[in-house]
């Protein structure tokens, strides 16, 4: 484990977490971490064995950035590369890269999830991480977070504002497609080896959308191996926030 790969270090009520991206972990570092935090939740490409911890197997698609651009472009499918192409072409439409308004990234983040009846994770979640937006006519239409480790990238939320622009709508799937090839050029500048689109949901149909968006930019699937540790004060305090219509994953 790189020290880079501990993404966020956060305090919440006096309880510290940490959440790690990480190509592996041994567990003795393991061990060190929990020393130290109230709750763990790991991200490794590589399957560890952390008996203290549950564990979940996700699969997901990474890009490889050690690619050239142009390689990495041509993996995309043709409906991915026209829908870039139409975005590019429309004057109307801004993409803003490592946006620092991240208070306006979060509203839109709360408010489309509140409108989906799931809960939002809390605003802390998003600590250090990268904002990529796509502006419509000057107002923020889609908002992306990423964690970043230096050499893995992974998506951690989409919110866009597709429901609401009905007829317009195609402008929020142009704009949500422009923001991962931006994140692909953006990581190809800053010497990132990978970007992961976070989870392929193969079980459940509802989600067969978000799989086909996530596999039209021609990754390579793979297994994720996620793993959560979490003291019993922690955990109470978790279903405190949940009580409250907040969330920490």
């Amino acid at each position: 484990m790189r020290q880079g790969d501990i993404v966020q270090k956060i305090s919440i009520a006096g309880f510290s977490y940490a959440r790690i991206l990480t190509s592996g972990i041994s567990l003795e570092e393991a061990e060190g971490l929990k020393k130290k935090f109230r709750y763990l939740h790991v991200y490794s490409y590589a399957r560890a064995h952390i008996l203290w911890c549950k564990e979940r197997v996700q699969r997901t698609a990474l890009i490889d950035l050690n690619q050239g651009v142009d390689d990495i472009f041509k993996k995309y499918s043709d409906t991915c590369k026209k829908h870039i192409r139409r975005g590019e072409k429309n004057a109307d439409l801004k993409i803003v890269s490592e946006d620092k308004d991240s208070d306006a990234s979060y509203r839109l983040y709360r408010e489309v999830k509140k409108e989906e009846g799931a809960k939002p994770d809390i605003k802390k979640e998003f600590d250090n991480c990268l904002f990529f937006n796509a502006y419509y006519n000057g107002r923020m239409i889609v908002t992306m977070s990423f964690y970043d480790n230096g050499e893995y990238i992974r998506a951690k939320h989409t919110a866009s504002l597709r429901r609401e622009m009905g007829e317009r709508a195609k402008v929020s799937a142009h704009a949500s497609r422009m923001l991962i090839w931006e994140m692909c050029k953006w990581g190809k500048r800053n010497n990132r080896k990978f970007f992961d689109l976070a989870g392929l949901n193969l079980d459940d149909p509802s989600k067969k959308g978000i799989v086909e968006f996530k596999r039209s930019f021609g990754g390579d699937e793979m297994d994720i191996y996620m793993y959560r540790y979490a003291t019993p004060a922690f955990s109470a305090l978790k279903r405190v926030i949940n009580l409250f219509g907040k969330n920490i994953n």
